[in-house]
């Protein structure tokens, strides 16, 4: 599980900083431009550009955070089958089987 889990998160973190340096890219060079982009008035698409941008970031960031939390969900569910096997055999083994002290 855990290897499975691995390879899909190495995936996704890869994604997210493709996505995340296109994002940054676009944001520096419109603040190095701001003024030749004010002075042509392509501020609207500018703005839908980087909003663009910034939802394709966003998608890969919630896929990475929905493997997580399938993760931890498993491994919780694996613990509690753990825990619950362990305690039914307890109460099953005979009195005096584990010593107090």
């Amino acid at each position: 599980m855990q290897r499975y889990y691995l390879a899909s998160a190495k995936e996704l973190m890869r994604i997210n900083g493709t996505t995340k340096s296109a994002l940054a890219n676009h944001l520096g060079e419109s603040i190095a431009g701001a003024i030749t982009i004010r002075a042509f008035e392509e501020e609207d698409r500018f703005f839908a550009k980087f909003f663009d941008l910034v939802d394709k970031n966003a998608s890969p960031y919630f896929y990475n955070f929905a493997s997580t939390e399938w993760l931890i969900q498993r491994l919780e569910i694996m613990s509690a089958a753990v825990l619950s096997f362990s305690a039914f055999v307890m109460a099953l083994l005979p009195q005096g089987t584990f010593s107090p002290g």
